[in-house]
């Protein structure tokens, strides 16, 4: 008998062999965004996170490399 996850019941439940061995359907979306509106959700806070953190950083390091002025 063979095996697959069920996203509904968060359990592992029986499947036929292709539906075992394939789980997703094949439909061009990466895997990261397979269920939908969450998924596009987190995916780009995560990017908005990142890029303003990175930008956040840059600022930082320029203000650090900056010399003091002297009163």
């Amino acid at each position: 008998m063979y095996y697959k996850f069920s996203s509904f019941t968060q359990r592992l439940v029986g499947a036929g062999a292709s539906s075992a061995y394939i789980p997703q359907k094949p439909d061009g979306l990466p895997v990261h965004l397979k269920r939908g509106v969450p998924d596009k959700l987190l995916y780009r806070t995560t990017m908005a996170l990142t890029i303003g953190g990175t930008i956040y950083c840059l600022i930082a390091l320029y203000m650090a490399a900056q010399p003091q002025r002297q009163k």
